[in-house]
């Protein structure tokens, strides 16, 4: 068995090949943009609507519910666009649950440090993390 393996040229890795495009739709006709604007009701009206959905089904909701508010959205749109609109529902709504969480743990949060310096004596200094007392009766 030989000694040290050779080293190879060294190299440097070429950058990512994706290509993001972002750009604003420019020199649209009158009727392009009706169409647009016509296309953005819709959809919008669809989301909304399957929102409302998700909403009443709240922690009832399964991969059943999901597939039946897919099925009701198809005939209104397209297959890819009726799982567009439920994937947005979808996240919408369990974003809005997280948050409401971390708004209550919060408030929790504040009511417990409130209760902690009330049952200090006035004055009394805080240490490190923990606050100490009220400055006076009327704070």
């Amino acid at each position: 068995m030989g000694g040290l393996r050779k080293l190879g040229a060294s190299f440097v890795v070429s950058g990512p090949s994706g290509v993001s495009v972002r750009t604003r739709l420019k020199q649209l006709s009158p009727a392009d943009e009706e169409v647009l604007r016509l296309v953005g009701a819709h959809l919008g009206s669809l989301a909304s609507r399957d929102l409302k959905a998700r909403c009443r089904d709240a922690l009832a909701h399964d991969a059943g519910r999901w597939a039946a508010r897919k099925r009701e959205l198809t005939p209104a749109s397209s297959s890819r666009w009726a799982g567009a609109i439920t994937k947005a529902s979808h996240d919408q709504w369990a974003l809005s649950r997280r948050c409401r969480l971390t708004h209550i743990q919060s408030l929790e949060a504040g009511i417990g440090t409130i209760r902690h310096r009330l049952s200090l004596p006035l004055r009394e200094k805080g240490s490190g993390r923990v606050p100490g007392g009220y400055r006076s009766r009327r704070e």
